[in-house]
């Protein structure tokens, strides 16, 4: 053991380690052993009636010095057998440095080791070192507390270690390493060396790799006395210590002694980087554990002359005379007041107790024992000693870490003077029997009692939709419901205009009522667990599907129906025969979609609805929750999904067919040009709306913009198609009734291919007349733009033909019927026209009248075949609204009168 220690000048000066203590607690276990006495440790009862073995002690000064130690070893194991007494066994040595090479020399020459405190973790190699064991835990077994401590006391997972780079530093590092691993496999550990002998550059390199890594618990593995005021000063210098969100351990190496032997600034680095700072380390026990209490009130049973004098002359002589050991009776009470500040004293108690119960053991009826069995013998024995239960590991001969006790101390201010401050490292918690217990509050650097994040502060990204997005599609969602609403009242004011009444009413409020509905579902959509629980988000989850997918059947069947019922009618495989298309034919198919939709809903919201739920989408560097989303899981919906989506892009196909079908058929009846761009802009919108939407489908933000935008592109283009025309006809159909009103009427005659056409009493606009290939020529009393009659080439030459047949029929009879006029088969219905072409059209009128007067007996029977004509070919032309007159002249006498319905009513029929 080291007694004194040798200076640079090789003068020898005692140290006080508590070694003499330790001294007097070997005497005091072979005293106990050889006498049986119990009071310590109740397995030396009866000892000395058990076992005929009679032990003994040399004393021997180390001097710190491994070759001094070596050298001693040498001589006790070279001594003549029979002319000296030779060892059975070795106690010591105090520390690691010195029993790696003493150890290493008692193992090859067969004598076992036992170190009271020497805690290196390379001890356990039983290559190196075969007989070597301890009475406290080794370096790695002090680490399985520390890490207990740290994981489940503080709730650390990232850790890092600066170690002195030496078999103390590199064993103590790497058993904290293991520890981790077993008791902690969440914890991440990054472990820095340095040189022992410490400079400023190596100092500020290995702070920089702690700030590195970003952790904020560190473990330090250093000496007080060389590399703590350095390292300390770096690390408050680099900001991470003395910052109150770093946290540093240390272990048993920096003494306590340290903080509470010296007055420290306390605008110091060293001050502010040390408070809150704690020190593991294990002790022999606490105050108020019975066997510790009871071993120091045994200590104290020494304090008498007679104890004193053979104490003191057990102690190691020296050849130098100016060296003058310890004197106990100079200050008795300071010697005995150390026994319980020092770690060393209670565990080589035990150490010398474990020796002689395993000398006993080895020895059985018989004096004789080798090395190798007596230490197979110790690593076997199990006793209660002063340090509590005393149990060894079989693989290495050391300590178990459960069966010792370990202590977590926490540097605080003590008291202060000034501008300086004691600082005095308190017990905080004591690990007994594999947990630890806390004493009191643990005080950090920041002050606080609570234990601060291993790892920088963390910003968790939720991946909301956000109040800015969401009011954006809010607005948009909002705009549409208004301007559904809207186009519904404005279709139930002028239900009975003829613009509207030609458009179905019925469908236009379909039409309005689909895109309400689709606009409701945005509204839902915008809904996530930032503004509502995640009830009301699983809600939402089906709620959503519900309202886009009747929203769209009912929009798009609306616009199929309208074209549908108007192809029933142009394309009729009769000509110019009257067909009649009830609203329950066209409106069948809507039923259909519309039930097959809801039964789909309903399905899937009562076998498998989605469930909102919010999971991590990201983690950073460290394996932290750095995003997360909040999703409608629809993993189990993918069929009804599937079917769904099936069922409205048949209905956007089916729409699409009938109008390419009715793509030449009028404006006017079927809509077919606005149909044919509302198609048209989906298209468009879906072509650009689709690849954005899978590109920001991961955020969910984005991707609730992506779907508002498009939902508001295609109801905007539906409702702006179909209803904007609608409003411009309505507005002009009122400035022609009020202009019909004021006497402003208008006689226009145009040309169908060959055949000259005129119309009274009609609003027509001549540009859409001439763009369409006819040619007019009129005579106004007043400007208005009239109403737009538009026919395709295959209408105009089926009228052509119509016409020419006509005209054929009408020469027969008039050759029948020579001095009788031909009635007009086209009769206004509303007024009769009184306005003529020209000058020669009116003589022509007047000369026929005179005719008429002189061969009225014979009207009667030509009126009653040109009924039955007129019957055939006209039917119930007439309506509320009033019919169109349309004259065709022919160079032969007589005229011909074309009546066109302008009401809207959606029926093909020609008065001929």
């Amino acid at each position: 053991m080291p007694f004194s220690r040798l200076s640079e000048e090789r003068e020898r000066e005692a140290v006080d380690l508590g070694v003499f203590q330790g001294q007097a607690a070997v005497m005091l276990a072979i005293e106990h052993l050889n006498t049986g006495n119990g009071t310590m440790v109740k397995e030396v009862e009866g000892l000395d009636q058990r076992c005929a073995i009679k032990f003994t002690a040399e004393i021997f000064d180390t001097a710190y010095s491994q070759t001094s130690a070596v050298d001693t070893v040498i001589n006790l194991i070279s001594r003549e057998p029979g002319t000296e007494r030779l060892p059975s066994a070795f106690l010591g040595a105090r520390w690691s440095s010195v029993s790696i090479p003493s150890s290493t020399v008692t193992g090859l020459k067969g004598y076992p080791q036992i170190s009271p405190i020497s805690t290196s973790a390379s001890l356990d190699d039983k290559g190196q070192f075969p007989l070597f064991g301890r009475t406290i835990p080794s370096d790695a077994s002090t680490a399985v507390p520390a890490i207990l401590y740290l994981r489940n006391q503080l709730g650390v997972k990232h850790l890092a270690i600066a170690h002195v780079n030496d078999a103390y530093g590199d064993a103590y590092a790497l058993g904290i390493q293991l520890a981790a691993e077993q008791y902690a496999p969440d914890m991440k550990v990054q472990s820095f060396s340095f040189d022992f002998d410490i400079t400023e550059e190596i100092a500020e390199r290995t702070i920089r790799q702690l700030k590195e890594t970003n952790y904020r618990y560190i473990f330090g593995i250093i000496f007080s006395d060389v590399q703590y005021v350095p390292m300390m000063t770096e690390a408050y210098k680099q900001g991470i210590a003395g910052t109150g969100e770093h946290s540093w351990m240390f272990s048993d190496s920096v003494s306590p002694t340290f903080f509470d032997s010296q007055k420290f600034d306390v605008d110091s680095p060293v001050y502010k980087a040390s408070m809150g700072a704690s020190r593991i380390s294990a002790v022999a026990g606490v105050e108020g554990n019975e066997n510790f209490d009871t071993f120091f009130r045994s200590v104290n049973d020494l304090n008498n002359a007679e104890d004193i004098a053979l104490i003191q002359s057990k102690h190691p002589t020296y050849d130098d005379p100016q060296y003058r050991p310890l004197q106990i009776e100079d200050n008795r009470d300071s010697f005995f007041d150390g026994f319980k500040s020092s770690t060393l004293v209670p565990f080589l108690y035990d150490a010398a107790i474990g020796l002689g119960l395993a000398a006993c053991g080895a020895a059985g009826d018989d004096t004789y024992f080798d090395g190798t069995t007596h230490y197979e013998t110790f690593k076997n024995t199990t006793f209660s000693g002063a340090t509590g239960k005393n149990a060894f590991y079989q693989e290495t001969g050391s300590r178990q870490a459960n069966s010792a006790s370990f202590i977590m101390m926490n540097v605080i201010e003590k008291e202060r003077t000034g501008n300086l401050a004691t600082l005095s490292p308190d017990v905080t918690d004591v690990f007994e029997n594999g947990d630890w217990n806390s004493l009191k509050a643990f005080v950090f650097n920041d002050g606080s009692t609570v234990p601060h994040s291993d790892l920088p502060p963390l910003v968790i990204d939720k991946n909301y939709i956000g109040w800015a997005v969401r009011g954006i599609g809010l607005f948009m969602s909002f705009l549409i419901l208004a301007f559904s609403v809207g186009l519904y009242f404005w279709t139930t004011t002028h239900r009975k205009t003829k613009v509207v009444k030609a458009s179905q009413p019925m469908f236009l409020h379909m039409i309005c009522g689909g895109c309400f509905l689709m606009a409701t579902s945005m509204i839902f959509l915008s809904i996530d667990d930032e503004i509502a629980s995640q009830g009301t988000c699983t809600a939402t989850c089906i709620t959503t599907p519900w309202f886009f997918c009747v929203g769209w059947i009912l929009s798009f069947s609306a616009l199929f129906a309208k074209t549908l019922r108007v192809n029933k009618i142009f394309h009729n495989p009769v000509a110019f025969s009257r067909i009649k298309v009830t609203m329950w034919d066209v409106i069948k198919p809507v039923v259909a979609l519309l039930s097959t939709a809801v039964l789909i809903l309903l399905l899937w919201t009562v076998l498998h609805p989605p469930v909102f739920s919010r999971g991590v989408s990201a983690l950073d560097v460290y394996g932290r929750a750095q995003e997360t989303k909040g999703t409608c899981d629809y993993t189990d919906s993918l069929p009804y999904a599937i079917t769904l989506l099936v069922v409205l892009v048949g209905t956007l196909v089916y729409a699409v067919q009938q109008a390419y079908v009715a793509r030449n058929i009028s404006t006017e009846f079927a809509e077919t040009e606005y149909i044919f761009l509302v198609l048209v802009a989906i298209f468009v919108t879906a072509l650009l709306g689709i690849p954005v939407l899978l590109l920001v489908a991961r955020n969910p933000g984005a991707r609730f913009f992506a779907v508002a935008c498009i939902v508001f592109l295609v109801n905007l283009a539906i409702l702006c198609l179909i209803f904007i025309p609608k409003i411009n006809q309505q507005r002009k159909e009122a400035e022609r009734k009020k202009n019909v009103g004021n006497g402003n009427m208008r006689q226009t005659s145009f040309s169908i291919g060959s055949q000259r056409v005129s119309v009274s009493g009609v609003m027509l606009d001549t540009s859409e007349i001439e763009s369409s290939g006819f040619q007019e020529s009129r005579e106004s009393d007043g400007e208005s733009d009239g109403m737009k009659i538009i026919d395709n080439p295959r209408k105009v030459e089926n009228l052509e033909q119509r016409i020419e047949s006509l005209r054929i029929e009408i020469d027969v009879l008039r050759r029948r019927k020579q001095n009788t006029r031909l009635p007009s088969v086209f009769e206004a219905s509303e007024e009769k026209s009184t306005e003529f072409d020209d000058e020669d059209e009116e003589e022509k009128s007047i000369e026929a009248d005179k005719n008429e007067e002189e061969n009225s007996t014979d009207v009667h029977k030509e009126d009653q075949s040109l009924d039955q004509f007129d019957e055939e070919f006209g039917g119930d032309q007439k309506s509320a609204s009033g019919t169109s007159s349309v004259r065709n002249s022919s160079s032969s006498s007589g005229s011909h009168h074309l009546r066109v319905d302008m009401t809207g009513e959606v029926v093909e029929d020609l008065d001929v």
